[in-house]
Formats: structure tokens, C-alpha cells, sequence
């Protein structure tokens, strides 16, 4: 029989795993758990951000949650936020899957080059690339889309105006594709050649090989990029606000854009967490989903 390890040896073991463990878990209560916490509490009064009721606030229940949850602009800032995911976990997914396989062939020449480039995106600030972007979208013949579109006699669109989710959608697809690229790809090179060869010499062709090889051996893969990727989309702010500001009007008025509003230019901190709540309790309910769905395919 197998000796147990000595006592002291343990005790250590148990005092190395929380001088590991102890740094990275007081930045997480401090940083995530206590002002959630606090965002729950504010959540049930009427506290502001200036004046009096900044400091002498009262306790008002679920007052805050049943205004929102009856304000037609808060449910269609909920509506918007869940189409915008929906559409960028379906855009992002067909880039990212569609760039791996084309960088998972075998002696592609330039592919170092290609992957640096699908990545790039990744590691600039998300306020800089919609700068960049403000600049290709931007009105008349000083947008870059808009110089290339006269070039072939189209005339200018006013991007940001007549099209303004389809744009942040579509401007969020090349910022984060890599993402998914990079997570796919890693899941298509763990493949064994023999299965991919092994199907082609049963008679398989690409699309059957895909579908019945390749993405079901990756299907964790995919379902913990799409878990990533939806809480991320549920929670964008930076990227939208840049770009439009939540409008014209409230079009895209995202709820992370109307946290921010009720919180910081209305000033009413207490509609503004109970807002961030109600966002925290969709992403919870989304998130357990995922998981449930994660334990399946595992």
C-alpha cells in the first residue's frame, strides 16, 4: 500500500497553493466581488451621483427595477444587445473557423505572416481601433469606404447614420474574429492527420469532413469561445460608445451605453446598478447555459 504523504509535507503543499493562490484571489474580491456587491446594494436605493442624494440616499426596494423593466427604452437596449451578440458570435464564428482551416494546411507558405495579421486587431486598444475606424466610416468623401466606393461611381453612405448597428456589428467582426481563430486553430491542429485521411480514403469530401470530423472533435473548443465571446458582447461599451455615442437616437443604444447614461449623465446611480444587475443576472442565466451545454459535449 501506498505510504501518505507526512503531515509537514502537506501543510506546506496547503501554504504554497495559497501564496499562489492568495494574490489572485484578494484582486478578484476587490475588483469583481465587492463592487458587484456594491452595484446590488445601490441597486435598491435612490442614490445619485451628485447632490443631495449623493450622500442621503433612501432604501426604494425593487422601485428601480420595476421602472425598468417597464421603460421601453431599457427593453429595447436589451433587445438590441442580444441581436448584436447573436449576429457577432455568427459573423466572428464563420471568420474565425473560415481563417483557421485556410492556416491549418499543411506547408501554407506565408503562414506566420497570415496568423500575425488575423491577430493584430487583438492587441490594439479597442479605442483606437474605432478611431480607426470613425475614419473609414466617416461622412462624404473623407471616409476611406466611402473614396473607394467612388472610385467604382457609388455614392457616399453615410455609414454611422443610415446603417449603425449593421456598421458596429460589422466593424466588431474584424476586431475580434482573430480570437476565435486563434482558439479554433488550436483545436483543428490537436486533430490527428490519420482520422482527416482515414475519412478522405472512405470517400469523404471537405464539406463532409467538416462537418462530421473536424467540428465535432472541436465542438468544445467552440462552445467555450462561444461562452467567452457572449459574455463580452453582453457587456460592450468601449467599441459602440466610440463609434455613435448609443445613437442616432437610441439605435444603438447597447445596455452597457445606458448604464453609462443613467449612471454618469443623468447621474442617477441607483437606476444605472440596477440596470448593471439586471445585465449581470442575463449574462448569469446565458453563462449557466453554456456550461450545461459544455458538460454535454464533454
Amino acid at each position: 500500500m501506498a505510504k501518505e504523504p507526512p503531515l509537514i509535507s502537506r501543510r506546506s503543499e496547503r501554504t504554497m497553493l495559497a501564496l499562489f493562490l492568495g494574490p489572485a484571489v484578494i484582486i478578484v474580491l476587490i475588483f469583481t466581488i465587492m463592487p458587484a456587491l456594491w452595484a446590488i446594494y445601490v441597486s435598491f436605493t435612490n442614490r445619485a451621483l451628485t447632490g443631495a442624494r449623493s450622500v442621503t440616499y433612501d432604501f426604494v426596494g425593487i422601485a428601480n427595477y420595476v421602472k425598468l423593466l417597464s421603460n421601453e427604452i431599457f427593453l429595447h437596449s436589451i433587445s438590441l444587445t442580444l441581436w448584436y451578440t447573436l449576429w457577432t458570435n455568427i459573423g466572428q464564428f464563420v471568420l474565425g473557423l473560415a481563417t483557421a482551416l485556410f492556416l491549418n494546411r499543411a506547408n501554407l507558405w506565408g503562414k506566420t505572416f497570415l496568423l500575425a495579421a488575423v491577430v493584430l486587431p487583438m492587441v490594439i486598444p479597442a479605442v483606437i481601433q474605432s478611431l480607426i475606424w470613425s475614419s473609414m466610416l466617416a461622412i462624404g468623401e473623407y471616409g476611406t469606404l466611402n473614396r473607394i466606393l467612388g472610385l467604382v461611381g457609388i455614392a457616399p453612405v453615410m455609414w454611422l447614420r443610415e446603417a449603425p448597428m449593421i456598421s458596429v456589428t460589422l466593424v466588431n467582426f474584424w476586431n475580434n474574429s482573430g480570437f476565435a481563430m486563434i482558439l479554433f486553430l488550436a483545436g483543428l491542429e490537436n486533430i490527428p492527420r490519420e482520422v482527416i485521411e482515414a475519412a478522405q480514403i472512405d470517400g469523404a469530401n471537405a464539406w463532409q469532413t467538416l462537418t462530421r470530423i473536424r467540428l465535432p472533435l472541436i465542438r468544445y473548443v467552440i462552445m467555450l469561445w462561444l461562452l467567452l465571446n457572449t459574455l463580452g458582447c453582453l457587456g460592450v461599451f468601449d467599441l459602440v460608445y466610440t463609434l455613435t455615442r448609443g445613437g442616432p437616437g437610441n439605435r444603438t443604444q447597447l445596455v452597457g451605453i445606458y448604464i453609462y447614461d443613467q449612471s454618469f449623465k443623468f447621474y442617477e446611480l441607483g437606476m444605472g446598478s440596477a440596470a448593471s444587475v439586471i445585465l449581470l443576472f442575463i449574462s448569469l442565466i446565458i453563462g449557466l447555459i453554456y456550461v450545461r451545454v459544455l458538460r454535454v459535449t464533454l
